[in-house]
């Protein structure tokens, strides 16, 4: 595994490209109603940066149709192959995907209508030069459009359970340990001032579901997976990893209980 896999916070591996594609499909309405407020059109020329495995931007290829292109940008090897063969798989061939880092890389784009940024500058340790460099990529009149969070501390269960407390605590401080910031939305607005842009419209989304409902699993499968994690880091033990997994037992076999999910905001802003 080379150095820009082993530092991924959340990892390349299976089981996280397979709880990527759960939560693209739990958010995929919500995106799509999103990429519609945001003008994105047959045509256009868009920009997924930090794609991951390449499921938004299959979904974007879709809609810019064949005379559109999608450049998806993303620094991991095995999520540039994964998304490259996604879209292979669904047919999509106006999509390419360029492998680079987005903080420390010359971005090959310019003349954009629209970049999509999503879940990439709570892991950046510079998120004003985040939003520079996608301005850098547009036209003017291009817009750019996040989904970050903004309260990540709203990720709870009803009934309440410490541990699971406990495990949000240890996820926001590793990835501040990691140079990154959970609450990143709420800074975006005065580096998009800053970058020459103008927020155009917000709106914060968050979701609860009961154990029953397909939502839980998306938050449920970030705990499953990122335990081990945590274990992994040395920031917790196994006697308090067991005991967060009889917590969620305890939760699920609740029909009353609920699972609410961290606050993300939705930026669309447009390049001056």
């Amino acid at each position: 595994m080379n150095s820009k896999e082993q530092d991924y916070v959340l990892g390349t591996h299976d089981a996280e490209i397979g709880r990527l594609q759960l939560q693209h499909g739990i958010w995929k309405q919500h995106v799509r109603d999103c990429w519609q407020r945001a003008g994105i059109a047959p045509g256009m020329r868009v920009v997924d940066i930090g794609c991951g495995p390449g499921f938004a931007s299959a979904d974007l290829a879709e809609r810019v149709g064949a005379q559109g292109e999608v450049i998806g940008i993303e620094r991991s090897e095995r999520f540039i192959a994964f998304a490259a063969e996604h879209c292979r798989a669904r047919g999509v061939a106006n999509v390419g995907f360029v492998m680079a880092d987005v903080m420390q890389d010359e971005l090959p784009v310019t003349g954009a209508d629209a970049v999509w940024c999503r879940w990439l500058a709570i892991f950046v340790s510079d998120p004003a030069l985040l939003v520079q460099k996608m301005a850098g990529m547009l036209k003017p009149g291009g817009k750019l459009i996040f989904h970050e969070y903004v309260h990540y501390e709203t990720y709870q269960s009803v009934p309440p359970s410490p541990r699971i407390e406990e495990f949000i605590a240890h996820v926001m401080r590793s990835w501040r340990d990691f140079g990154g910031e959970p609450n990143v939305a709420r800074y975006l607005p005065a580096h998009l001032a800053a970058a020459g842009c103008r927020v155009l419209d917000t709106r914060p989304i968050s979701f609860s579901a009961q154990p029953h409902q397909p939502v839980w699993q998306w938050p449920a499968s970030f705990i499953d997976i990122n335990l081990q994690r945590l274990l992994d880091l040395g920031l917790v033990d196994a006697s308090w990893v067991a005991a967060v997994k009889d917590d969620m037992r305890r939760l699920e076999a609740d029909p009353n209980a609920l699972l609410i999910t961290p606050m993300v905001l939705e930026i669309i802003a447009e390049k001056a």
